[in-house]
C-alpha cells in the first residue's frame, strides 16, 4: 500500500507543503480559467442599451478583470513556488 505521509515516504515536510501548494494554486488556476471564459461571453451577452443591463454588463466586466488580476497574480506565486524547488 502506498503512503503519503512525508516521515514515512522520505519527502520533507516543506517538500510536502510546497507539492501541495503546487497544486492549490494549480486548481484555482484552472478554476479562474474557467470563470473567466463564462464571464466573457456574459460580458458580450449583456452589452446592451437598457440602464439595468448596462449596470450588469459594467459589473461583469468588473468581475472578469478582477478575476483575471487574480489569476496573474497566481501565476506569479506557482512561477515563484516551482522556482523555490
Amino acid at each position: 500500500m502506498y503512503s503519503f505521509v512525508p516521515e514515512q515516504s522520505g519527502g520533507s515536510a516543506q517538500s510536502w507543503g510546497q507539492a501541495f501548494a503546487h497544486r492549490g494554486i494549480g486548481d484555482a488556476i484552472t478554476t479562474l480559467e474557467e470563470a473567466g471564459a463564462v464571464l466573457v461571453s456574459l460580458v458580450d451577452a449583456t452589452d446592451w442599451s437598457s440602464e439595468g443591463f448596462r449596470a450588469l454588463h459594467e459589473l461583469l466586466a468588473r468581475v472578469r478583470d478582477d478575476t483575471g488580476t487574480q489569476l496573474g497574480s497566481l501565476r506569479i506565486r506557482q512561477w515563484e513556488l516551482e522556482g523555490s524547488e
